[in-house]
């Protein structure tokens, strides 16, 4: 051979390809899922277990807000025909049992309704106050000016002035700020802050000018506070 020359390749020896490097690596990977059976059958029955335990949970779910759903409607049909003593029992039931349920929001506006239609506002501030403030969705809002009511009951107008100065600046509709700015203006003016009164009763003005009869009403309140001639 000479001096310098490298040997050149047996004939017939097999060249290097595309197929040869995926075959290698599929037998890298057989004998390393041998090596690691254990760790992966233990994987795959935790992710069994993940997945039915979801489905579990699901069914469990759907299962108990059926059952609040039906329960409430029930509490609903029978208040009427009972004495309050026991409408109080099963509704403190109900929220012992599906307390965090969306069902709990709706329950406790029914509760705080029934406190109030009873004369026991300081039960009725208790019960509301759980799920309110909130103004996310129409049952929260509806609770939040139930509390409002419940707070000027007790004459916790601070706190009723406060809710309602919210319910004003958050509320989606007209009619609903519009309540709220009534609510504040007669909150303000129990302590003696005729300022904050006048100046709802301005918004209301404003905000009633396609509806004559009301804006009246508004601007006539507004002239009591004022002194002024509307």
């Amino acid at each position: 051979m000479a001096k310098g020359r490298r040997p050149s390749p047996r004939r017939g020896a097999p060249q290097g390809s595309d197929e040869d490097a995926f075959s290698a690596r599929v037998l890298e990977f057989v004998l390393w899922a041998r090596q690691r059976v254990e760790v992966l059958i233990g994987a795959g029955v935790v992710v069994v277990l993940l997945v039915v335990g979801g489905i579990y949970y699901m069914n469990q779910r759907a299962d108990r807000m059926a059952r609040a759903a039906t329960e409430l409607e029930v509490i609903q049909q029978t208040i009427p025909f009972v004495p309050p003593e026991e409408w109080v029992q099963q509704l403190d039931q109900f929220l012992a049992r599906f307390g965090g349920t969306p069902y709990e929001v709706e329950a406790r506006l029914v509760y705080g309704e029934l406190l109030l239609e009873e004369g026991r506002a300081q039960e009725a501030v208790e019960v509301l106050r759980e799920v309110a403030p909130a103004y996310r969705n129409p049952l929260g809002l509806q609770a939040t000016f139930l509390l409002a009511v419940a707070y000027e009951e007790v004459e916790a107008w601070a706190e009723a002035m406060r809710i309602y100065g919210e319910l004003e600046n958050r509320a989606e509709f007209t009619f609903q700020r519009q309540e709220a700015a009534e609510g504040l203006a007669r909150t303000a003016l129990a302590q003696g802050d005729s300022a904050t009164a006048i100046q709802a009763y301005q918004r209301l003005v404003e905000g009633a000018e396609e509806r004559q009869e009301l804006q009246s009403y508004f601007e006539m309140r507004l002239a009591e506070l004022t002194g002024e001639v509307p």
